[in-house]
């Protein structure tokens, strides 16, 4: 990854040498995009458009994604399991019931999210300025993938449900 494992990842404190190299590299996009110009493939203008349509396309399935109540994915299932579908046939696993929290609660996640939890601890200057910009982000209303996560696992807690993380990223520490 070109930034880091993650959004919360900061590889210039564990592979400094590497990322600086990384940092100086064009993106891939961009280096692609420049060789299929020079190459006649495509033009400036066609390749803009290509990505304002590809943006268009994510855009318009956000949106119908808010509408959407009831995930018709069935082709996974082998056979019928006794009690997973409900009388008219939908499965219970996959209706999505409202899931919101009042703007209040998320709020004190977020701040709870962006401060250092104890009084008299030097924290490292970049963890700092993390931590910062995420307490602007909740002050701004203001949300990027990282705060997301820690507003959704809050957000469970506050719930009193107990959250374990499983995977290659417990393997690793990262988590």
């Amino acid at each position: 990854r070109r930034n880091g494992h993650n959004e919360m990842d900061e590889p210039m404190f564990t592979q400094p040498l590497m990322y600086k190299q990384i940092r100086k590299q064009k993106p891939v996009l961009q280096k692609y995009a420049e060789l299929l110009i020079s190459q006649g493939v495509v033009n400036q203008p066609e390749y803009e458009e290509e990505i304002a349509k590809y943006d268009k396309i994510c855009e318009e399935a956000h949106a119908r994604s808010k509408d959407e109540k009831i995930l018709h994915i069935k082709h996974w299932l082998d056979s019928p399991w006794p009690g997973f579908f409900t009388l008219d046939g939908q499965p219970r696993s996959m209706t999505c019931p409202s899931t919101g929290l009042n703007e209040e609660d998320l709020t004190h996640i977020g701040q709870v999210a962006s401060s250092v939890p104890v009084e008299d601890f030097t924290i490292h200057g970049g963890l700092s300025r993390i931590l910062k910009t995420r307490g602007e982000m909740v002050k701004n209303r203001m949300v990027d993938w990282a705060l997301a996560e820690y507003m959704a696992f809050g957000s469970l807690l506050k719930e009193g449900i107990h959250i374990r993380l499983s995977g290659q990223d417990v393997e690793r520490g990262t988590f």
